[in-house]
């Protein structure tokens, strides 16, 4: 009997009504099975070789016979290039929740509720493609159908299609710019209650969004601005047709390296204040 290989899909995400055509899509449940220690084990007997052993006879002991299920979580990585104007960068600044249907293939999805974005990173890079990953976690999961084909004509936002101007103490604005990369991480944590108020499902009561961290670089052609010691409060400036964003930021010492080729030098940043706007 032959083997039936179902071909690769390129998998549809559906955020607040918008559908991300991804590239990756990794979330799954988890959940363990915790068993108590003392009840492991392979032989419960003595060698003779021991004083008043009874003797190692080879018998096996049952295993693992006592046991209890772990908490659950729903919870995984998202990856795409950005077409549409991009719903989730929205949701990572403010921290709010949302629902996600995936499309696995043709017929089967699921649906993901009580999302937050844990974090979230957008980069492009000169000549290249902007692309977007998070990470999700989610407090519940149902079986769905697919979302159905999706066969609207987009366009990919490349390289040339953003305006990058940062500016700062010392900085000036950055001309050159080879690559751009920010994270903004909200260090998420689920918060499980007791059985009765959870429906005795296991899954988290809720997910609180933790402090709010946002750091990146960006890496251009040659020496850049003379930015060399942290200083006042700077600003950077992403802009296109359909992603705009301003970071408040202080720019960490840049670096500068010499080698064969071209001369790429990062300058890192963590964000500060309301660092993706209020």
């Amino acid at each position: 009997m032959a083997n039936i290989i179902n071909a690769g899909f390129l998998g549809l995400a559906e955020v607040n009504g918008t559908k991300i055509r991804c590239q990756d899509f990794s979330m799954n449940p988890r959940q363990d099975a915790l068993f108590y220690d003392h009840i492991v084990g392979l032989r419960d007997s003595i060698p003779d070789s021991i004083f008043a052993g009874k003797g190692d006879v080879g018998n096996l002991n049952i295993q693992k016979t006592i046991w209890r299920p772990s908490v659950k979580i729903y919870q995984g990585g998202i990856g795409y290039p950005l077409i549409a104007e991009d719903p989730l960068f929205e949701l990572a600044r403010l921290g709010d929740k949302f629902d996600l249907t995936f499309s696995y293939d043709c017929e089967s999805g699921r649906k993901f509720t009580g999302c937050v974005v844990n974090s979230y990173t957008f980069s492009v890079t000169a000549g290249d493609i902007a692309s977007i990953t998070a990470d999700i976690m989610a407090t519940g999961l149902t079986d769905s159908g697919s979302l159905g084909r999706y066969t609207e004509e987009e366009k990919i936002v490349t390289w040339d299609d953003f305006t990058i101007t940062a500016t700062g103490s010392g900085g000036g604005d950055l001309d050159s710019i080879q690559s751009m990369t920010f994270t903004v991480n909200n260090n998420c944590k689920p918060i499980y209650t007791a059985g009765a108020n959870n429906v005795f499902d296991l899954n988290p009561l809720t997910i609180r969004v933790g402090m709010q961290e946002v750091s990146g670089i960006i890496s251009y052609y040659g020496k850049g601005a003379d930015l060399i010691y942290m200083g006042d409060l700077g600003s950077i400036d992403i802009s296109s047709t359909i992603f705009n964003a301003t970071l408040n930021v202080l720019f960490k010492p840049q670096e500068r390296t010499s080698s064969l080729g071209p001369i790429i030098s990062p300058l890192p940043f963590v964000g500060v204040d309301y660092a993706l706007g209020e």
